[in-house]
C-alpha cells in the first residue's frame, strides 16, 4: 500500500480516559461489589492512570486529601507482642471500633502485600510524604510472610504463596528503601527455580510460563539489585520468549489470544532487560488502540469487550512505553510514573538524613527504616512541580 494512502493513526482520547478514572474514584458499579476487599487496587489503577495521563489536576485538593486519609485508615499496625501483620488492608469492612471480645475481629485485620504495594503507590502519586506510615511494622510484616522456599504469601494467614507476592514484597521494600529481615538471596533462588524449559517464568514451581509472572520475577530481581544472577545466555533466552509473545499486540502465553494488559507486562519486562526495541511498536499501538472505547473512555482486553480500570491503566502504560505524546513516562520495575519514582527517591534521601541524625535520646526516629536498604538503581531525572 502507498504510504500516502495509509489510514491515519488513531488518537488517544485523553479527556475521556481521565474522566473514566475519576468516575471509578467517585463510585463503583454494583457489578464490582465482590471486589470490596480490593478497593485499594482499583484506586491505584485510577490514581496512577490519571498520573500517567498527566491529569491529576482533575482531583481537587480536598479529594486528594480524602483519598490519602482513606489509605491511612486502612493501615494495620500490630500492638506490642502481637504477630507481625503490619501493612495495609484492602477495605474498611473489618474496621470496627472497640469490637466485642466475643467477635475477635481484630484477629482478622492484617496487611496484604498487594494492597500494601498499591496503597503506598497511591500515596506517592498524590504527593504524600509517607510520614504516617509505620515503615518498620510494614517491613516486618513483609518478612513475616516469606516462606522457607523464598516465596511470599499475601497475608500472614490463609493465602497462596507465589511469584505475584514475590513482586509485591520486592516493590514494598524498594519503595520504603528497606529490606529488613527479608532474605533476598532466597527470593532470587526461588525465581531461578521457576524459570521453565522455554525460559518464560512461572507462577510457582513446575507451572506454565506466563507473561505476568515473568514480569514479577524480573522486576523483583531488578528491585532487589540481583538481576546479574541471570547469565547473559539465560537473559537472551528470556528475551526471546518475551519477544515471541507479540502477534500484533502481546499474548501472555503461547497459543493464547493477545490482550491489552500484556503491552505492559511484556513491554515492562523487555524495558528492564533493555530489549524493548526488538518489538514492533506500530503493531503494538494498533492493537491497544483497537480496544479503546470511544464513547465513555477506557480500554478493554479485546476489541469490543467491556472496559475496566485494570486494562485501561495497563493499556495506557503500554502506550507510554511507546513514547506516546501527552503521556508521562513510566518506571517499568515499580509500575508507577517516573515523576512519582523521582519523588520517592527524594523521600529516600530525606529518610537517610534522618537516620544519620538521631533524636535527643540518641535513637533513630520511630518511623525510620533499618540500615539494610537498597533502591532502584536506574538514574532518572524528572523535574517535580
Amino acid at each position: 500500500m502507498d504510504a500516502a494512502a495509509e489510514v491515519p493513526a488513531e488518537e488517544i482520547l485523553f479527556q475521556k480516559h481521565a474522566k473514566y478514572f475519576v468516575r471509578f474514584l467517585n463510585i463503583l458499579p454494583a457489578r464490582l461489589a465482590s471486589h470490596d476487599s480490593t478497593r485499594v487496587t482499583i484506586a491505584f489503577f485510577a490514581v496512577s492512570g490519571l498520573d500517567v495521563l498527566d491529569s491529576l489536576h482533575l482531583l481537587s485538593d480536598s479529594f486528594r486529601t480524602d483519598i490519602v486519609n482513606w489509605i491511612y485508615s486502612l493501615q494495620v499496625v500490630p500492638g506490642l507482642g502481637a504477630r507481625p501483620c503490619g501493612g495495609i488492608q484492602g477495605s474498611s469492612t473489618l474496621n470496627v471500633l472497640n469490637p466485642p471480645e466475643c467477635c475477635g475481629l481484630e484477629a482478622y485485620r492484617w496487611g496484604h502485600l498487594a494492597i500494601t504495594y498499591t496503597g503506598i503507590a497511591v500515596l506517592v502519586a498524590l504527593g504524600d510524604d509517607l510520614s504516617r506510615l509505620d515503615r518498620r511494622a510494614i517491613i516486618d510484616g513483609v518478612a513475616a510472610v516469606q516462606r522457607p522456599d523464598g516465596s511470599f504469601s499475601a497475608t500472614i494467614d490463609g493465602s497462596e504463596h507465589d511469584m505475584r507476592f514475590v513482586y509485591c514484597a520486592a516493590a514494598i521494600c524498594a519503595m520504603l528503601n528497606d529490606w529488613g529481615r527479608v532474605d533476598r538471596r532466597k527470593m532470587a533462588e526461588y525465581i531461578q527455580k521457576s524459570i521453565r524449559y522455554d525460559y518464560g517464568i512461572s507462577q510457582h514451581y513446575e507451572m506454565e510460563s506466563h507473561g505476568g509472572t515473568t514480569f514479577c520475577a524480573i522486576a523483583a530481581l531488578e528491585l532487589s539489585g540481583q538481576l546479574d544472577i541471570l547469565s547473559a545466555d539465560v537473559r537472551a533466552k528470556i528475551v526471546r520468549w518475551l519477544v515471541f509473545r507479540q502477534q500484533d499486540g502481546f499474548q501472555g502465553r503461547p497459543n493464547k489470544p493477545v490482550d491489552t494488559c500484556y503491552s505492559f507486562w511484556i513491554g515492562a519486562t523487555l524495558k528492564i532487560l533493555n530489549a524493548f526495541e526488538l518489538t514492533s511498536s506500530k503493531d503494538n499501538r494498533q492493537y491497544v488502540m483497537s480496544t479503546q472505547d470511544k464513547t465513555v473512555g477506557g480500554f478493554s482486553k479485546w476489541p469490543g469487550s467491556h472496559t475496566d480500570p485494570f486494562h485501561t491503566y495497563f493499556g495506557i502504560c503500554g502506550l507510554s512505553f511507546l513514547q506516546e505524546p501527552g503521556l508521562q513516562p513510566v518506571e517499568p520495575a515499580l509500575n508507577i510514573s517516573q515523576r512519582a519514582f523521582q519523588r520517592l527517591k527524594q523521600l529516600h534521601a530525606v529518610w537517610e538524613l534522618e537516620q544519620e541524625q538521631p533524636d535527643g535520646n540518641g535513637t533513630v526516629p520511630s518511623g525510620s527504616s533499618s540500615s539494610n536498604s537498597t533502591c532502584v538503581k536506574r538514574d532518572v531525572r524528572v523535574n517535580i512541580e
